[in-house]
């Protein structure tokens, strides 16, 4: 504790805290990362900070309470030398730091609200006061998690700031344990027994008794009380909303009786003038962001403060919600903010912390929306943003996105092996958030940086982080070129896939060969190497359910070249699909696409003799899936048994028929009419190949066959 004083301390001689203006109003308001720059997002933190150290503390009932949000804002005091070096500085941050300053934004926007809510009713959170102590928990636990998070080592910032850091951190991860307090207990307990006395319709509580513990309460003035009745009449509101239960409900009310009681007894007697008093304005005057600002241009009578109601703005970005959209929690949000608190991997509602389903639907608040339009046109302000004004925001993300790939290359080319492993990661982020992110990583000249990541040498973290990078940057076609063009880049991968302790890059490296293998030209140049399809096929037969779908997919891609079913063969691939296919362990999808890899095996004449040499047990299997699976497995599983019908080896050709025509006719008639339009031509290519055998099925079914081919010329 001292030398965390010892630190306020010292902070007052730093010349930062004089470098804004005094004016709190000025921070008021930040700008949600998903919708802005980096240089945004720490002027954001900036100024959130120096706002929380204006703000009043509020009195609060446990002691404890008031010292842990002392403890909070003094660490947030501290944290803000670390943001005041990033915005003089202006430090590129990283992807994964970008999340943590994030996260530390919202805890100061927390804090803030736990210091600036006038709402709160005294005497209900002294009746359930355990809830300002889950709150106060919550913000250090979520702080504490978003420093550990913190990636210091690509920050360039001084080392006086990392200790002032690292300290913080501590303090913060080693948690907060509110003490019991007496003098809280004792106040709780004269509350109830104040809410018992009145329910009882007792009449020997003594008027000083009760003017004693509403002083105690700070409800020591009319003007006090009627506002604590209000409070506790918008909680009643809130709670009937939540659709609390009963008992909560009569603890309210009986919580209002007693305010009312006490008026009449306390104040009104004394003659207590309620006029000239005005009641509070529930309306904040705050700065407007810059977007905000831009599109209110010059039809605004101030171009720095508006007067937003608080229900009409975002809790996120708290600007004026143009597009409002309700999420499973009931809470409302601006379409853009909350996207962006999604989009960045966040499942939970940013309010009240409920779990989200994993697609949430964002339902229009059209009530809230023409409220807005409303307001906006008493203003004389627009309600829909100048397009100008998205455009400058997307033109300077992507300046952002490429100053930021700029910096990551310089880490891969120079730091050490650690960083390089940081790096690689960063821009594995970076790449997977859209085609124009993976275009300026690619053209920042990364791929080549991120080869020798690739080698035995690296550990495994680092080839997990370099092969997912050049996954996630293969989606676009011109970065395939890259990579294939980039020394040693498919030598590493394919060793990535043959060697890595990580069985995540080595699924990632099967996914980057079945990217680069769509396009004709690399599929006979990943074959060329002796190495690929061999490893490919060990993945699918040793790696888990994702990893045996990427060995699949690739596996299929290459062997549309007639070239590479020979190696792809060699390997043993169709017994490890058989086995795949007959005994269904794997999921739907890792069979289906094993199906696939088998119809297009069965179409080689190797590959089909394989195949009918294991019929014994893949036709049942096969017949399974015609009946129940995926209309995909439907039409290779029909393709592959028309395969096996057609084979040279009469004995085969034999058994097969004679399996099929037993079991599958009917199955088959289902499929032609109700598959889909492949499946139905394959079905019928299969059922003529049955009739045509010498154990041909009955007459009914060679008519309907008869009818069926009508149909489909």
């Amino acid at each position: 504790m001292a030398k965390e004083s010892e630190t306020k301390h010292g902070l007052l001689r730093l010349p930062f805290l004089h470098t804004l203006p005094p004016n709190p109003q000025i921070a008021t308001t930040y700008n949600h990362p998903s919708t802005s720059s980096s240089t945004s997002l720490v002027r954001s933190l900036l100024l959130a900070s120096k706002e929380l150290e204006s703000l009043e503390k509020p009195k609060l009932w446990h002691h404890t309470h008031t010292e842990h949000v002392a403890r909070i804002v003094r660490r947030i005091r501290i944290l803000s030398v670390l943001f005041q070096e990033l915005h003089d500085k202006d430090v590129i941050i990283p992807p994964s730091a970008t999340v943590s300053l994030t996260e530390l934004l919202v805890v100061i926007h927390k804090t803030k609200v736990i210091l600036a809510d006038k709402t709160t009713s005294f005497t209900w959170d002294l009746m359930g006061s355990s809830s300002v102590s889950r709150g106060l928990q919550e913000i250090t636990r979520d702080m504490g998690r978003a420093l550990e998070m913190l990636p210091l080592g690509l920050l360039t910032v001084s080392h006086e700031v990392r200790e002032h850091v690292d300290l913080v951190r501590i303090r913060a991860t080693a948690g907060y344990k509110p003490d019991r307090d007496e003098e809280e207990s004792n106040l709780r307990r004269e509350l109830e027994e104040a809410v018992t006395w009145l329910e009882a319709k007792e009449k020997d509580l003594q008027r000083a008794s009760l003017r004693e513990l509403f002083q105690k309460l700070g409800l020591d003035s009319l003007s006090k009380c009627r506002g604590e009745i209000r409070k506790l009449r918008d909680e009643i509101a809130v709670q009937a909303d939540k659709g609390a239960a009963i008992d909560v409900m009569d603890r309210l009310r009986s919580l209002i009786g007693l305010m009312l009681y006490a008026k009449s007894v306390l104040f009104d007697s004394e003659g207590e003038s309620e006029e000239g008093e005005e009641e509070e304005d529930c309306t904040e005057l705050v700065p407007c962001s810059p977007t905000f600002r831009d599109a209110a241009g010059s039809g605004s009578k101030d171009k720095h403060y508006m007067s937003i109601p608080d229900e009409l703005k975002c809790p996120i970005s708290l600007d004026l919600m143009r597009d409002p959209v309700i999420v499973d929690s009931g809470h409302t949000y601006d379409r853009v903010s909350i996207s962006g608190w999604l989009d960045s991997g966040h499942s939970t509602c940013p309010l009240s912390g409920q779990k989200l389903p994993r697609h949430p639907a964002l339902i229009p608040n059209y009530a809230l929306r023409s409220l807005v339009s409303q307001w906006c046109d008493r203003h004389k302000l627009p309600f829909h943003l100048a397009t100008s004004a998205a455009s400058a925001a997307a033109a300077a993300d992507e300046d952002a996105v490429k100053m930021t790939a700029a910096f990551l290359v310089g880490k891969l080319a120079t730091g050490s092996r650690e960083i390089q492993t940081q790096a690689a990661y960063e821009l594995r982020l970076l790449a997977k958030r859209g085609k124009e992110n993976r275009k300026c990583v690619a053209e920042a000249g990364a791929i080549p940086f991120l080869v020798p990541l690739l080698s035995p040498s690296s550990e495994g973290k680092a080839q997990e982080n370099a092969v997912t990078a050049l996954l996630n940057l293969s989606i676009n076609d011109n970065n395939k070129a890259l990579i294939m063009a980039a020394s040693g880049a498919v030598d590493g991968i394919v060793g990535v896939l043959q060697e890595s302790d990580s069985m995540v890059a080595r699924e990632n490296a099967a996914a980057t060969l079945f990217s680069l293998s769509l396009v004709d030209d690399y599929k006979i140049a990943i074959g060329a190497k002796d190495a690929a399809i061999p490893a490919l096929v060990t993945l699918l037969r040793e790696g888990n359910s994702r990893g045996k779908k990427d060995a699949a997919t690739a596996l299929f891609n290459l062997s549309v070249y007639n070239g590479n079913k020979a190696a792809v063969l060699k390997g043993g691939t169709v017994g490890v699909l058989v086995d795949l296919v007959v005994n269904m362990e794997c999921g739907a999808c890792v069979i289906t696409d094993a199906l696939a890899l088998l119809s297009v095996l069965a179409g080689f004449e190797g590959g089909l003799e394989e195949i009918v040499r294991s019929g014994r047990a893949l036709v049942p299997a096969l017949i399974d899936v015609v009946k129940v699976g995926s209309e995909k497995g439907k039409e290779n599983a029909i393709a592959v048994l028309a395969a096996m019908c057609k084979s040279d080896a009469p004995a085969n050709r034999e058994e097969t028929v004679s399996k099929l025509a037993e079991n599958i006719i009917p199955i088959l008639q289902t499929v032609t009419s109700m598959g889909s339009s492949r499946a139905k031509r394959k079905a019928i290519s299969l059922l003529k190949l049955l009739t045509a055998h010498p154990m041909q099925p009955n007459t009914s079914t060679c008519s309907r066959l008869t009818q069926l081919g009508k149909t489909q010329h």
